[in-house]
């Protein structure tokens, strides 16, 4: 009787140990990491623009198309763009230009923080969710300028105070990184040619 009683408790203490490991490892509310992340498969139907001095950058556009795939929510999609480009730190016009790697993020699709273009290019996105057939479209000046928050910000060259405005180097490859910020992963990857905007 006493080897099953032992066998009992050793299994009851594996399974209490495993359970404080997890706990410990994922925290409180850590689960979320273990949250099934969207998978969909977001394509780059173009990119336009062209710096430098080519076109201001309200002419610089991003075309991505959600093909199939689970429904994104604008609150937790974050867009990361990198590749060549331009952006302006400082107050026009005082500040400077300054050209080289680009950084660019959409910290979420939500319409808060970002002009008020952004919702009027980006109408599917209003109930706040990018559904597999619709398209949205990003520009260079998304963000909002004043007391308000952007949730677009450009960093370049290291230079992270920049007006979060941007401009991409004609006929260069930028690379289009789509992510789930709830789960923290990537949900697609791709590389575009930037086109010479007309």
């Amino acid at each position: 009787m006493s080897p099953v009683i032992g066998i009992l408790l050793m299994l009851m203490l594996t399974i209490l140990l495993a359970g404080i490991t997890v706990s410990a490892v994922y925290g409180g509310d850590g689960f979320s990491s273990l949250q099934k992340s969207p998978m969909a498969s977001v394509e780059v139907e173009c990119v336009e623009g062209g710096v430098p001095n080519a076109v201001r950058y309200d002419e610089n556009y991003i075309y991505l198309i959600h093909r199939s795939g689970d429904p994104l929510m604008t609150d937790s999609t974050k867009i990361v763009i990198s590749g060549e480009g331009s952006a302006y730190a400082g107050v026009v016009p005082c500040g400077t230009r300054h050209y080289g790697d680009i950084l660019i993020s959409y910290n979420n699709l939500m319409f808060d923080g970002k002009i008020t273009q952004f919702a009027s290019r980006n109408p599917a996105l209003s109930d706040g969710i990018w559904s597999a057939g619709e398209k949205i479209v990003l520009n260079g000046e998304d963000s909002i300028n004043g007391s308000v928050c952007s949730s677009v910000s450009v960093g370049i060259d290291g230079i992270t105070g920049t007006s979060n405005n941007y401009g991409l180097k004609r006929d260069s490859t930028i690379t289009i990184k789509v992510f789930d910020v709830e789960s923290d992963t990537i949900i697609s990857e791709s590389e575009c040619i930037v086109m010479q905007a007309e």
